[in-house]
């Protein structure tokens, strides 16, 4: 690859070999890659108000979507203001390279006025390291920079090799604008609304350096010296004199809090800080810097581990020896999301970055990243191609490192703090304890059978998972709501995502067999029920990721009005709209190939839950999150009702197999919500009901 640098032989010999692998699959072959992507298409209007009635009749009263109803018809009748909203769009469509693009990053993102840890960042909990000591830490550290540093130089050549579809359209080139911006963005909060800067531009230089998080102090790490990228031993050097520099003087201001305060809040403390030249300065090289490094410290709360050897050890020996105990999965995603329950690293962090890795000395280790720039799976797929390049980069010989008054020393950031920044600081701190006592999280490992089970039987694996969660809502609320599942549209240029809503009249009526008490209706009637809920589920996500999805467009129709200096119509002024884009239901499968890993997130309302879950072979794993001031969410309920629900939907499929018609109840969980339990049924000597070793925490 002649645009790559001959220094690193790994990297071209990595990537020659997936592109090679690409070359040759049949599906890949077929399309040119060096061909424009198209442009996001405008869905039909008619299609689109069709699928917005859809989605509200399951969870609206009779007549209030009787209302909707004909305020729909005369959105779109031949006077209607639709049609001429819908004329505008598609010439300001044929203008520009995606419509839908800005809209859908304010209206998601940048106009969101809350926190971004729990409500907006993301945190991918990474495979857990086993650390000897801090040199073994750091040096651990070192390499994990290398081999980012070495994937940018892919980045900036723009060398990646171009991600394919895998389902309709397999092999289709996707758009990979997202993966570019993963290191060149940074989010600015604002008073009244947010921007997404990009840091490397014409008029900018391209940043060479990181920012270091230690001990709640931040220090530039220069990656380029005298236009020579250090390696490895470099960067060990300079991390271990970091560490031992604060060490030394650990006196922190704790500024990193403040951007996890509520954005316009904190909009306003950025004007505040940038009043001063050393505060200006610093946060300039914090908003420039390629990404962060998050050196946390090992938690020393007992509560969150589990002492596996079996040892008398007191707590203070078991903690020190890593091997000895093993961190709760819920801890872990905690300090990913958001410092630790105990706040122990709440500060030693930058959230308005885009990329944050966080490596706790007890080998804890994961991801924060700002969401606005790119889709998880851009990060997920960015880290397993780190990981896989770094095992291969591991055989390499590196050469000796220079001595360290060669490198150059560390620079610690400086802040002048007013009594008024004093005091933001100390609510920044409350706010954030407030938010981390009211986060309700737990983790449901389900291994008593997986996506293997699903294929078997015919069935898509997450049309599956999102039945799966509407008949668990609808077990626990007698209701379904609107749900938000995210659907890539990368097929198109500068392709984000739209929505899927799982929430369908389908969905309904199976939710509603499956509650049969009486037996009245056939074991093979309610899966015939649940096979059209889950085709329903699948004809929606194929025509979202084809461009045809709903949301989008509806926002746009929207935006346009507002624009153009229309009156908002009825339509959207309307508590249905209002109620259709309150996901109290917000879902998204994340699937990852590292071991142990997973990503998770919180509710983005606070009567709502969130639900990311990895599909494997043989096994589910699920991140619900709620809100405890909320008095109708509990998440290890909803925990708890999804094992059930996944053992009913395993039974109700065994049986039918096996030509055997039963109404299901099991009694597991009709014990727990206090209804009538239908007796456990045999054939023979033989349970038809049984029950499995998933774990939730």
């Amino acid at each position: 690859m002649e645009t790559l640098p001959l220094q690193l032989p790994t990297l071209n010999k990595y990537i020659k070999r997936i592109k090679r692998q690409q070359t040759e699959d049949k599906d890949c072959i077929k399309w040119d890659v060096e061909k424009q992507l198209a442009k996001l298409p405008v869905p039909d209007l008619n299609l689109t108000l069709d699928k917005y009635l859809r989605c509200l009749q399951p969870i609206l009263p009779a007549e209030k979507f009787e209302y909707i109803q004909k305020l729909v018809e005369e959105f779109c009748s031949p006077n209607g203001i639709g049609h001429h909203l819908q004329e505008l769009l598609l010439k300001y469509a044929s203008e520009t390279e995606n419509w839908s693009y800005n809209w859908w990053l304010s209206d998601m993102y940048l106009s969101n006025p809350l926190a971004l840890p729990i409500n907006s960042n993301p945190a991918l909990v990474l495979p857990k390291q086993s650390f000897k000591d801090e040199n073994d830490h750091l040096k651990f550290v070192s390499k994990l920079i290398c081999g980012i540093l070495d994937y940018k130089v892919l980045i900036d050549a723009r060398e990646l090799p171009i991600d394919r579809a895998t389902s309709r359209e397999k092999g289709q080139p996707l758009c990979m604008e997202q993966y570019y911006r993963l290191f060149s963005s940074y989010r600015i909060p604002g008073a009244d609304k947010d921007r997404l800067l990009l840091t490397k531009t014409k008029v900018m230089h391209e940043p060479e350096h990181v920012i270091v998080a230690y001990r709640n102090t931040f220090w530039v790490l220069d990656v380029v010296v005298n236009f020579t990228r250090l390696d490895e031993d470099d960067l060990y050097a300079l991390l271990k004199r970091i560490v031992q520099m604060t060490d030394e003087d650990p006196v922190s201001d704790d500024v990193g809090i403040c951007s996890s305060l509520p954005r316009r809040m904190w909009g306003k403390i950025r004007m505040e800080l940038i009043t001063d030249a050393l505060n200006r300065d610093s946060l300039d090289l914090i908003e420039r810097c390629i990404f962060l490094v998050c050196l946390d410290k090992a938690e020393k709360d007992w509560d969150i581990y589990t002492n596996i050897s079996g040892s008398d050890d007191d707590e203070d020996n078991a903690l020190n020896k890593h091997f000895d105990v093993e961190r709760h999965v819920v801890s872990l995603a905690e300090q990913m999301l958001h410092g630790g329950k105990n706040m122990l690293n709440c500060c030693n962090r930058w959230y308005d970055k885009t990329m944050q890795f966080i490596i706790g000395s007890d080998g804890a280790c994961g991801v924060n990243y700002e969401h606005s720039p790119a889709e998880g799976i851009a990060v997920i797929q960015l880290i397993e191609h780190l990981f896989r390049y770094m095992t291969e980069k591991s055989q390499d010989r590196f050469r000796r490192s220079k001595s360290l008054c060669e490198l150059p020393t560390p620079h610690r950031l400086k802040w002048s703090l007013s009594k008024l920044l004093l005091k933001q600081i100390k609510i920044a701190k409350d706010t954030l304890r407030s938010s981390i006592d009211d986060f309700d999280l737990s983790i449901l490992e389900f291994d008593d059978y997986g996506k293997a089970f699903v294929k078997l039987h015919n069935m898509s694996p997450d049309a599956f998972i999102q039945m799966s969660l509407q008949f668990t809502y609808f077990k626990m609320y007698d209701k379904l709501v609107s749900t938000y599942e995210s659907a890539s549209t990368r097929r198109f240029y500068l392709g984000r995502v739209d929505n899927i809503r799982a929430n369908t009249p389908e969905a309904l009526e199976w939710a509603q067999s499956m509650m049969d008490e009486e037996n009245r209706i056939p074991a093979a009637e309610k899966l015939r029920l649940f096979r059209r809920a889950m085709q329903a589920q699948t004809d929606l996500m194929i025509q979202n990721i084809l461009g045809q999805g709903m949301d989008n467009h509806m926002l746009a129709l929207k935006q346009i009005a507002h624009d153009y200096q229309i009156p908002t119509p009825e339509l959207f002024l309307d508590e249905s709209y209002k109620i259709s884009n309150h996901f109290a239901l917000s879902t998204s499968q994340v699937t990852t190939n590292l071991p142990e890993s997973f990503m998770c997130y919180g509710a983005v309302v606070p009567d709502g839950y969130g639900c990311s879950y990895n599909v494997r072979d043989d096994h589910f794993l699920f991140c619900i999150s709620s809100f405890k001031s909320c008095s109708t969410t509990d998440s290890k309920r909803f925990a708890d009702v999804l094992t059930d629900t996944l053992y009913e939907i395993r039974d109700l499929c065994t049986l039918v197999q096996k030509q055997q018609t039963l109404a299901l109840r099991r009694p597991s969980y009709a014990s727990k919500m206090g209804l009538p339990v239908t007796p456990l049924i045999t054939t023979g000597t033989m349970n038809v009901i049984a029950t499995g070793p998933s774990k939730t925490v």
